[in-house]
């Protein structure tokens, strides 16, 4: 009796140690496999809600997958441009005395790529609605006014280390200079 309830025991527990790793590999690997290409879960979560939202069938989700894989890849390039014009911009003030000249031209210059990548994300989203069939156009004109606030939610936290997105509220006075 006791070598039965031994060998139970020991099956149940070489189940569970396998089911313990295969579920942990399934997790280091990767996405399930009930995760096709073009799932909404694929993307983030603004893509998400776009494709839930609208109601997007599955044709229509290949096409979408398709146009953020293309404005994905040219974000990627963008970005990295960016954020090494802010930081040269913020070097500048380790100078003892910085050019005003060096100084607007680096402004000018985060301007005009920050003015890119809104053309092209919006270029983006123009390209998104036109894939909305006339059943789904009135909830995409519904939606496309809430895009701006939905990309600022999913931004990463900014550069200075904050909160995504805008501040919540706090409470007493806005803190003063340091004492």
């Amino acid at each position: 009796m006791a070598t039965t309830q031994t060998r139970i025991l020991s099956l149940l527990v070489l189940v569970l140690g396998l089911l313990n790793v295969g579920l942990l590999t399934a997790l280091w690997l990767g996405q399930p496999s009930g995760l096709q290409p073009g799932h909404p879960a694929m993307g983030g979560p603004v893509a998400a809600y776009v494709v839930r939202e609208l109601r997007f069938t599955p044709t229509q989700q290949e096409q979408y997958a398709v146009l953020r894989q293309a404005h994905h890849t040219a974000m990627r390039q963008m970005l990295p441009a960016l954020a090494a014009s802010r930081e040269q911009l913020f070097a500048g003030l380790a100078r003892t005395a910085p050019d005003a000249a060096t100084h607007t031209r680096q402004l000018d210059r985060i301007a005009a790529l920050e003015r890119r990548i809104d053309s092209l994300t919006y270029a983006h989203f123009a390209q998104v609605g036109r894939l909305a069939t006339p059943a789904q156009l009135p909830r995409w004109q519904q939606l496309a006014p809430t895009l701006p606030h939905l990309l600022q939610q999913q931004r990463p936290p900014n550069r200075f280390g904050g909160p995504r997105g805008p501040h919540p509220p706090t409470e007493g006075p806005p803190p003063g200079p340091p004492e």
